[in-house]
């Protein structure tokens, strides 16, 4: 199941978050860790509950799955009166762990929480790998970006 993330996860986070950036082939020496590390800690720790949201899923008494939700609001459109949006970003789960459904199940909650609260477009770039699990939660491909209206 599923459990929203505040400051005591960070440490767990951030771990994550960097083997999924190792594994994307964005991170790579020591002294990018470092800074990449830092930076997300201080990001993290500022953002958490406020315009952040991070789900996780522990197995094993370690943070196997996680995923982001960050929180904006823009001009008013058509399709949006209120201007709320959430981009959705690093969903991610440790390779020992892939298949057993954790992602679609931090998505779900990501989901959830944007229509209870009212956010009407949730937006955000996918991998080729990602793409079938997007489209079954029913986002649509816009260019270069898949997005779905709650």
């Amino acid at each position: 199941m599923a459990v929203r993330l505040n400051d005591d996860s960070v440490i767990d986070f951030i771990r994550l978050r960097t083997e999924l950036m190792k594994e994307l082939g964005e991170i790579t020496d020591e002294k990018d860790i470092a800074e990449f590390e830092n930076a997300t800690e201080k990001y993290f720790l500022s953002h958490i509950n406020s315009d952040l949201f991070c789900w996780g899923i522990f197995a094993e008494n370690r943070l196997a799955a996680a995923g982001s939700l960050c929180l904006f609001e823009r001009l008013p459109y058509k399709e949006n009166p209120e201007g709320k949006e959430g981009y959705i970003l690093n969903i991610y789960t440790c390779t020992e762990y892939r298949g057993c459904g954790f992602a679609g199940e931090i998505l779900d909650d990501i989901i959830n929480f944007s229509r209870e609260n009212g956010i009407k477009r949730l937006w955000l770039n996918s991998s080729e790998k990602g793409k079938k699990l997007y489209a079954e939660k029913g986002f649509g491909e816009n260019k270069n970006e898949m997005e779905i209206y709650l």
